[in-house]
């Protein structure tokens, strides 16, 4: 008998990836996930073999496989890495652009707590801020940031960068750190959504 409330495989399917998340890439039992859901470890069973049959998980041997659990390296503290771009967008949007999940020291992150990307940078417009195009930045998502900050924000609510957060008389905006830009050049508005606060920077040595 195949097991057909959509809405519960969903609920599976997104606990099983947030598990694998927060643990290394490993899913949950049976077990947990009958507790999770308030089931018998055997209804969990049967739903995750129909779930496999249907092509929404593959499950083997005890074993739980999606496309998003493939990308985490089998490592704890785990964090997205996107290309060229910041998180923006819709959901399904966002998680079409990271290309893998990658472990993330906690001195890298000063043991701060929250969710925390690695942002690929691409262009110079921060070259004298000490962020050069191939870095990687280290953010940690914030909705709120203060001026001096180094933030990566929604602009217009149409594309996303990484600039650097001032505040003039009239309010905050955003200031690009490239001193052989003109001012108009520099300036990228008031109009945008802080999406996280610049922590560090890796880059090759050279």
């Amino acid at each position: 008998m195949r097991y057909k409330d959509h809405s519960l495989m969903e609920q599976i399917k997104v606990y099983v990836e947030e598990y694998a998340l927060d643990n290394g890439g490993t899913t949950p039992s049976t077990r947990e996930i009958g507790a999770k859901f308030g089931v018998s470890n055997v209804l969990v069973y049967r739903y995750l073999k129909s779930m496999d049959e249907i092509g929404m998980i593959r499950y083997d041997k005890g074993y739980i496989y999606t496309d998003r659990i493939d990308k985490i390296e089998r490592q704890k503290s785990l964090s997205p890495s996107y290309s060229g771009s910041i998180p923006a967008g819709s959901p399904d949007e966002v998680e079409a652009r990271i290309e893998e999940y990658v472990s993330m020291p906690s001195v890298f992150v000063d043991n701060s707590i929250g969710k925390h990307f690695i942002l690929k940078v691409v262009g110079d417009s921060m070259i004298d801020a000490g962020i050069t195009s191939g870095d990687l930045v280290i953010i940690r998502e914030e909705i709120s940031a203060k001026a001096g900050d180094i933030v990566a924000a929604l602009v217009d609510g149409t594309g996303s960068t990484l600039k650097r957060l001032k505040s003039d008389d009239i309010g905050l905006f955003l200031w690009a750190e490239n001193e052989s830009w003109d001012n108009k050049k520099r300036f990228y508005g008031r109009n945008f959504q802080i999406q996280g606060v610049a922590l560090k920077v890796v880059k090759d040595l050279t």
